[in-house]
């Protein structure tokens, strides 16, 4: 293995670690799941929450908030953030992609491509983490029990 080179656990960590350090003070602590080489930051309900996960088989390293709950509320904490995409989008920049990414789990994600998994890598995509997480975060927050579905939501967001 190169001198450079890290393993992906290793990866995770570091990007996390230094994302960490980058958040503004005033971002509420998130709660914090581990599974193996997928990191998973939540703010209430574990099924909205911001993932990271370094994929060296596919040579990609995703970043993303996550809606895996029932489709739904899925649904839901998708058009809340499809209404606000146009400053939302603007401020992430044209890296990510708003998709349908299973018959009911929703993400808005890009990834990173590389060769191997470096320190300088870590570094660059903890910086987008730590510029995405105070824009997405509050997505993963508690929504009103009415809002909870698609109907109810693009009611009280408007056409």
């Amino acid at each position: 293995m190169p001198r450079d080179q890290l393993k992906a656990r290793e990866f995770l960590f570091l990007a996390e670690e230094l994302a960490f350090r980058a958040l503004p003070p005033a971002v509420p602590a998130p709660s914090r799941r581990v599974m193996w080489t997928i990191l998973q930051l939540s703010w209430g309900d574990p099924a909205s929450h911001i993932e990271l996960q370094p994929q060296p088989s596919r040579g990609i390293v995703e970043l993303g908030l996550h809606f895996e709950g029932p489709a739904e509320a899925n649904d839901a904490r998708a058009a809340l953030v499809a209404a606000n995409a146009g400053p939302l989008m603007a401020a992430l920049g044209p890296a990510w992609e708003l998709e349908v990414w299973t018959p009911s789990w929703r993400r808005l994600h890009r990834t990173f491509a590389f060769d191997i998994l470096t320190r300088r890598l870590a570094e660059t995509v903890a910086a987008e983490m730590a510029r995405a997480i105070p824009l997405l975060y509050p997505f993963c927050l508690p929504v009103p029990q009415p809002a909870l579905s698609l109907s109810a939501a693009e009611a009280t967001l408007g056409p």
